[in-house]
C-alpha cells in the first residue's frame, strides 16, 4: 500500500503549523516555515520543525553567562527579521540586547494547538478513512 496517505497526512500538519505562524504573526522571512521538512522512507515518516522554534511558544529566557552563540549568530537572524519587517537595521542590535537582557514571552497555541490531540485526531480520522477506501477497493479488485 502506498504511503501517499502518510505524507498527505504529514503535510497537512505542516500546514497547520506554518497557517499557524501566520495567524499569529510569526511569519516573517518565511525561513521557518521552509525548515518544516517531511522525511520518510518505506517503513516510516516524520515531520521535522527546526529546534528553535518551540521558542515561539514557550519563550526564551535571558542569555546565561558563557552562552554558546548559534549559527548563524542571533544578530544576523535579528537582522533579517528586521528587513523583513520593514523595521530599521540599526534596530537590531538594540533589539539583540533586549532579548539577551530579558527574553521573550512565547506565544502559547503556535504549536501546541496544530499538533495538539484535538488537530492531529482530525487529520488522522480523515487519513483512516483514505486508507479504509483503498484496502476496500483492492478487496474488491480481487474478487472481481
Amino acid at each position: 500500500m502506498p504511503n501517499n496517505h502518510l505524507t498527505t497526512f504529514l503535510d497537512s500538519l505542516k500546514t497547520d503549523v506554518i497557517h499557524s505562524l501566520q495567524a499569529r504573526g510569526k511569519y516573517a522571512t518565511g525561513q521557518t516555515a521552509q525548515q518544516i521538512t517531511i522525511e520518510g522512507d518505506a517503513n516510516s515518516y516524520q515531520l521535522n520543525l527546526p529546534a528553535y522554534i518551540q521558542a515561539l511558544e514557550t519563550g526564551r529566557s535571558p542569555t546565561g553567562k558563557n552562552a554558546i552563540p548559534g549559527n548563524p549568530p542571533m544578530i544576523d537572524r535579528i537582522k533579517q527579521w528586521c528587513q523583513a519587517k520593514g523595521i530599521p537595521d540599526k534596530a537590531a542590535w538594540a533589539i539583540k540586547k533586549s532579548i539577551g537582557k530579558k527574553g521573550f514571552p512565547g506565544t502559547p497555541g503556535i504549536l501546541s494547538e496544530p499538533l495538539g490531540k484535538t488537530n492531529i485526531s482530525l487529520r488522522l480520522i480523515q487519513t483512516i478513512d483514505l486508507m479504509a477506501d483503498d484496502i476496500v477497493r483492492s478487496i474488491v479488485d480481487c474478487v472481481k
